[in-house]
């Protein structure tokens, strides 16, 4: 028997047939181990952006004349008088006026309007009210000019007294509410510039009188509401400065203070018997309106025409 032989050709393209399935098969084959999947990479954290405040800086008021506020404890407007120097005394009144004198003084606050009817008794409800100090009321709330009242155990103001200023108030009881508001009386010098300024003007406004300037004799023949007179302000912008009620301040009396006041920021002198009272009232004629006019008066005295304002430290 002869043997078959097999094209050339068949052979070559049987062992192509051969080459490609051996390499399917390896390619078919699963790894033995699985592929480690891909970890991405962790997010970048972005800085946290730092702010830098920068301050605002509130300018801090600059006070001159003409500048005011409120005082918390009563309401009261009150008016700034600026350092610095005043001519102090009168050449053209009373002996206890002289010698006129230079004085300086510190800045301070003073009331625009002397203490009312309607602050008084909110003053005596708050403090348990009326007592003695040294021995003496602080107000004659028996007499009938007293325009406040008390009525179970509450101090009422009569109807349209509101804001007229209190009277019948001693030195004591100006002193107490003054105390009580964050301040005192003003001392002589504080009262006497507040009133004129510097240029050493007879009134509060400057100079001459009538009754559209201030309460005084037969003008009115009884207190009026504070403020009533605004042509008669101060150059710092105080009112009923002349006339009105007197006022009380601080100061101890002595006829001959002012030969040995100290020249700077004057409390009076240590000790004494009287206290002092200034600015005249709607009794008085118009000489003891002066703004340089000095009264004396027992601490204890309570009249119908006396009254208060206070004073505050910047």
């Amino acid at each position: 028997m002869k043997k078959r032989k097999f094209p050339m050709v068949v052979i070559v393209y049987v062992l192509i047939l051969s080459s490609l399935a051996c390499s399917f098969a390896a390619e078919s084959v699963l790894p033995d181990v699985a592929p480690s999947a891909t970890e991405e990479p962790a997010p970048t954290e972005e800085p946290t952006p730092i702010i830098t405040l920068t301050p605002t800086i509130t300018p801090t008021p600059t006070l001159s004349i003409g500048s005011t506020m409120i005082r918390e404890k009563d309401g009261m407007p009150m008016v700034y008088v600026p350092a610095g120097e005043f001519s102090m005394g009168s050449e053209n009144g009373y002996d206890n006026e002289l010698p006129v004198h230079t004085v300086y003084l510190d800045a301070y606050w003073i009331d625009k309007y002397e203490v009312s009817n309607a602050q008084y008794a909110a003053f005596l409800n708050a403090t348990g009210g009326n007592q003695k100090m040294d021995g003496y009321y602080w107000v004659d709330a028996g007499d009938e000019a007293v325009r406040i009242n008390e009525q179970n155990g509450t101090w009422k103001v009569q109807d349209g007294y509101g804001d007229h200023p209190m009277v019948e108030v001693s030195w004591y009881g100006a002193q107490a509410y003054c105390e009580w508001a964050g301040g005192g009386l003003p001392t002589e010098a504080e009262w006497e510039k507040a009133a004129r300024g510097t240029d050493e003007r007879t009134y509060p406004w400057g100079e001459g009188i009538d009754c559209n300037l201030a309460n005084y004799k037969n003008c009115v023949g009884n207190t009026t509401a504070v403020g009533s007179y605004p042509g008669g302000a101060s150059p710092y912008g105080a009112l009923d400065m002349a006339g009105n009620v007197w006022e009380w301040v601080s100061d101890w009396y002595d006829d001959g203070y002012y030969s040995g006041s100290p020249a700077k920021n004057p409390h009076g002198p240590a000790d004494g018997a009287y206290r002092v009272l200034r600015g005249g009232s709607w009794y008085n004629d118009v000489n003891l309106l002066r703004a340089a006019n000095r009264l004396r008066g027992n601490p204890n005295y309570t009249g119908v025409d006396n009254g208060f304002r206070c004073v505050v430290s910047p």
